[in-house]
Protein backbone atom coordinates (compact mmCIF):
# COMPACT_ATOMS: atom_id res chain seq x y z
CA UNK A 1 0.00 0.00 0.00
CA UNK A 2 1.45 3.38 -1.01
CA UNK A 3 2.02 5.77 1.89
CA UNK A 4 0.61 9.28 1.99
CA UNK A 5 2.82 12.36 2.23
CA UNK A 6 1.72 12.80 5.86
CA UNK A 7 2.78 9.24 6.71
CA UNK A 8 6.16 9.72 5.00
CA UNK A 9 6.67 12.98 6.92
CA UNK A 10 5.82 11.14 10.14
CA UNK A 11 8.57 8.59 9.47
CA UNK A 12 11.04 11.33 8.51
CA UNK A 13 10.31 13.22 11.75
CA UNK A 14 10.84 10.01 13.73
CA UNK A 15 14.24 9.50 12.12
CA UNK A 16 15.28 13.10 12.75
CA UNK A 17 14.02 13.15 16.33
CA UNK A 18 15.69 9.82 17.08
CA UNK A 19 19.14 11.02 16.11
CA UNK A 20 19.77 10.91 12.34
CA UNK A 21 20.72 14.56 11.95
CA UNK A 22 22.22 14.42 8.44
CA UNK A 23 19.36 14.73 6.00
CA UNK A 24 21.13 12.92 3.16
CA UNK A 25 21.66 9.84 5.35
CA UNK A 26 18.08 10.18 6.53
CA UNK A 27 16.78 10.07 2.94
CA UNK A 28 18.47 6.74 2.31
CA UNK A 29 17.08 5.28 5.54
CA UNK A 30 13.66 6.78 4.82
CA UNK A 31 13.47 5.10 1.42
CA UNK A 32 14.28 1.76 3.01
CA UNK A 33 11.67 2.12 5.76
CA UNK A 34 8.96 3.40 3.42
CA UNK A 35 9.48 0.35 1.18
CA UNK A 36 9.21 -2.00 4.17
CA UNK A 37 6.11 -0.30 5.56
CA UNK A 38 4.36 -0.17 2.16
CA UNK A 39 4.99 -3.89 1.74
CA UNK A 40 3.34 -4.73 5.09
CA UNK A 41 0.67 -2.04 5.48
CA UNK A 42 -2.90 -2.90 4.46
CA UNK A 43 -5.71 -0.47 3.53
CA UNK A 44 -7.74 -1.60 6.57
CA UNK A 45 -4.92 -0.87 9.03
CA UNK A 46 -5.58 1.92 11.53
CA UNK A 47 -3.26 4.84 12.28
CA UNK A 48 -2.17 3.07 15.46
CA UNK A 49 -1.29 -0.07 13.49
CA UNK A 50 0.63 2.07 10.98
CA UNK A 51 2.77 3.50 13.77
CA UNK A 52 3.37 0.01 15.16
CA UNK A 53 4.56 -1.18 11.74
CA UNK A 54 6.85 1.85 11.47
CA UNK A 55 8.26 1.10 14.93
CA UNK A 56 8.99 -2.49 13.94
CA UNK A 57 10.77 -1.28 10.80
CA UNK A 58 12.84 1.13 12.89
CA UNK A 59 13.80 -1.60 15.33
CA UNK A 60 14.86 -3.85 12.45
CA UNK A 61 17.31 -1.12 11.40
CA UNK A 62 18.85 -0.88 14.86
CA UNK A 63 16.58 1.51 16.76
CA UNK A 64 17.02 1.20 20.52
CA UNK A 65 15.35 3.10 23.33
CA UNK A 66 17.88 5.61 24.59
CA UNK A 67 17.10 8.57 26.81
CA UNK A 68 20.67 9.89 26.85
CA UNK A 69 21.39 10.31 23.16
CA UNK A 70 20.70 9.02 19.68
CA UNK A 71 18.40 6.01 19.27
CA UNK A 72 20.22 5.33 16.00
CA UNK A 73 23.80 5.69 17.22
CA UNK A 74 25.01 2.56 15.42
CA UNK A 75 23.21 3.47 12.18
CA UNK A 76 24.70 6.96 12.30
CA UNK A 77 28.22 5.62 12.79
CA UNK A 78 27.80 3.14 9.94
CA UNK A 79 26.53 5.94 7.70
CA UNK A 80 29.50 8.18 8.53
CA UNK A 81 31.92 5.29 8.07
CA UNK A 82 30.53 4.24 4.68
CA UNK A 83 30.42 7.79 3.29
CA UNK A 84 33.88 8.56 4.69
CA UNK A 85 35.32 5.42 3.12
CA UNK A 86 33.80 6.39 -0.23
CA UNK A 87 35.33 9.87 -0.26
CA UNK A 88 38.69 8.72 1.07
CA UNK A 89 38.90 6.30 -1.85
CA UNK A 90 37.91 9.02 -4.33
CA UNK A 91 40.52 11.36 -2.85
CA UNK A 92 43.47 9.00 -3.31
CA UNK A 93 42.17 7.81 -6.68
CA UNK A 94 42.22 11.45 -7.73
CA UNK A 95 45.89 11.70 -6.82
CA UNK A 96 46.70 8.50 -8.72
CA UNK A 97 44.71 9.58 -11.77
CA UNK A 98 46.49 12.93 -11.77
CA UNK A 99 49.84 11.25 -12.38
CA UNK A 100 48.34 8.79 -14.88
CA UNK A 101 47.61 11.74 -17.14
CA UNK A 102 50.78 12.51 -19.18
CA UNK A 103 49.99 16.23 -19.36
CA UNK A 104 49.67 16.43 -15.59
CA UNK A 105 52.93 14.54 -15.07
CA UNK A 106 54.73 16.94 -17.42
CA UNK A 107 53.21 19.92 -15.62
CA UNK A 108 54.37 18.47 -12.29
CA UNK A 109 57.93 18.05 -13.54
CA UNK A 110 57.94 21.58 -14.99
CA UNK A 111 56.77 22.97 -11.64
CA UNK A 112 59.73 21.27 -9.96
CA UNK A 113 62.11 22.75 -12.55
CA UNK A 114 60.56 26.19 -12.05
CA UNK A 115 61.06 25.92 -8.29
CA UNK A 116 64.65 24.86 -8.85
CA UNK A 117 65.37 27.84 -11.14
CA UNK A 118 63.65 30.17 -8.68
CA UNK A 119 65.73 28.83 -5.78
CA UNK A 120 68.93 29.64 -7.72
CA UNK A 121 67.94 33.22 -8.53
CA UNK A 122 66.50 34.55 -5.24
CA UNK A 123 67.65 34.55 -1.64
CA UNK A 124 66.64 31.71 0.64
CA UNK A 125 64.39 34.01 2.66
CA UNK A 126 62.63 35.25 -0.47
CA UNK A 127 62.31 31.67 -1.76
CA UNK A 128 60.56 30.60 1.45
CA UNK A 129 58.18 33.59 1.34
CA UNK A 130 57.28 33.01 -2.33
CA UNK A 131 56.51 29.35 -1.68
CA UNK A 132 54.47 30.22 1.38
CA UNK A 133 52.32 32.45 -0.84
CA UNK A 134 52.01 29.64 -3.42
CA UNK A 135 51.01 27.29 -0.60
CA UNK A 136 48.26 29.69 0.52
CA UNK A 137 46.78 30.27 -2.96
CA UNK A 138 44.43 27.22 -2.88
CA UNK A 139 43.08 28.50 0.44
CA UNK A 140 41.55 31.47 -1.40
CA UNK A 141 39.58 29.06 -3.58
CA UNK A 142 38.58 27.07 -0.49
CA UNK A 143 37.25 30.18 1.26
CA UNK A 144 35.28 31.16 -1.86
CA UNK A 145 33.72 27.71 -2.08
CA UNK A 146 32.89 27.73 1.64
CA UNK A 147 31.03 31.00 1.06
CA UNK A 148 29.13 29.55 -1.93
CA UNK A 149 28.09 26.46 0.05
CA UNK A 150 27.00 28.60 2.98
CA UNK A 151 24.80 30.72 0.70
CA UNK A 152 23.23 27.62 -0.86
CA UNK A 153 21.93 26.56 2.58
CA UNK A 154 22.40 22.85 1.99
CA UNK A 155 21.69 22.06 5.63
CA UNK A 156 23.31 19.38 7.76
CA UNK A 157 24.71 17.04 5.12
CA UNK A 158 27.32 14.34 5.62
CA UNK A 159 28.29 14.49 1.92
CA UNK A 160 28.77 18.26 2.12
CA UNK A 161 30.89 17.93 5.27
CA UNK A 162 33.18 15.32 3.73
CA UNK A 163 33.49 17.36 0.53
CA UNK A 164 34.59 20.42 2.48
CA UNK A 165 36.92 18.30 4.60
CA UNK A 166 38.82 16.82 1.68
CA UNK A 167 38.96 20.13 -0.16
CA UNK A 168 40.98 21.62 2.72
CA UNK A 169 42.65 18.37 3.88
CA UNK A 170 46.06 19.05 2.29
CA UNK A 171 46.24 22.57 3.70
CA UNK A 172 45.35 21.40 7.21
CA UNK A 173 47.93 18.59 7.18
CA UNK A 174 50.87 20.16 5.34
CA UNK A 175 50.48 23.54 7.03
CA UNK A 176 52.40 21.97 9.92
CA UNK A 177 55.58 22.03 7.81
CA UNK A 178 55.27 25.74 7.09
CA UNK A 179 54.68 26.48 10.75
CA UNK A 180 57.88 24.58 11.48
CA UNK A 181 59.73 26.59 8.84
CA UNK A 182 59.00 29.79 10.73
CA UNK A 183 60.86 28.83 13.89
CA UNK A 184 64.55 29.32 14.64
CA UNK A 185 65.34 25.59 14.75
CA UNK A 186 64.41 25.22 11.09
CA UNK A 187 66.18 28.38 9.99
CA UNK A 188 69.37 27.18 11.65
CA UNK A 189 69.67 24.08 9.43
CA UNK A 190 71.43 24.26 6.01
CA UNK A 191 69.52 25.97 3.19
CA UNK A 192 69.76 22.82 1.08
CA UNK A 193 67.32 21.10 3.43
CA UNK A 194 64.96 24.07 3.18
CA UNK A 195 64.80 23.60 -0.57
CA UNK A 196 64.41 19.83 -0.37
CA UNK A 197 61.36 20.27 1.86
CA UNK A 198 59.91 22.96 -0.40
CA UNK A 199 60.46 20.83 -3.54
CA UNK A 200 58.49 18.05 -1.84
CA UNK A 201 55.73 19.91 0.01
CA UNK A 202 54.59 22.61 -2.43
CA UNK A 203 54.05 20.47 -5.59
CA UNK A 204 52.51 17.68 -3.47
CA UNK A 205 50.19 20.21 -1.83
CA UNK A 206 48.99 21.48 -5.20
CA UNK A 207 48.29 17.94 -6.44
CA UNK A 208 46.42 17.04 -3.24
CA UNK A 209 44.47 20.30 -3.46
CA UNK A 210 43.37 19.49 -7.01
CA UNK A 211 42.19 16.03 -5.93
CA UNK A 212 40.44 17.49 -2.88
CA UNK A 213 38.66 20.08 -5.00
CA UNK A 214 37.45 17.36 -7.38
CA UNK A 215 36.10 15.35 -4.43
CA UNK A 216 34.37 18.46 -3.11
CA UNK A 217 32.70 19.15 -6.46
CA UNK A 218 31.42 15.57 -6.69
CA UNK A 219 30.10 15.72 -3.13
CA UNK A 220 28.24 19.00 -3.65
CA UNK A 221 26.79 17.71 -6.92
CA UNK A 222 25.45 14.64 -5.08
CA UNK A 223 23.93 16.82 -2.36
CA UNK A 224 22.24 19.15 -4.85
CA UNK A 225 20.90 16.19 -6.87
CA UNK A 226 19.42 14.59 -3.74
CA UNK A 227 17.92 17.89 -2.64
CA UNK A 228 16.39 18.55 -6.07
CA UNK A 229 14.91 15.05 -6.16
CA UNK A 230 13.53 15.62 -2.69
CA UNK A 231 11.88 18.90 -3.65
CA UNK A 232 10.54 17.70 -7.02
Amino acid sequence: MELTKEQIRFIDHRLENDGIKYWDIRIEVLDHIVSDVERILKPENTEYQFKEIVQEALVSLGWKENFNGSNFEKLNKEGWKNVGKKYRKEYFLGVRNFFKNPKNSIAFILSLLLLFVLSKNVSNNAFLKINFIIFLLPALLFLWEYLIVFRKKLGSSIHKNYGLHYMSFSFLILNVFFQFMGNNDFLSIPETYHKMIIFTIVPLHLVLSISGFQVYKKAIKRVETMRNNLLS
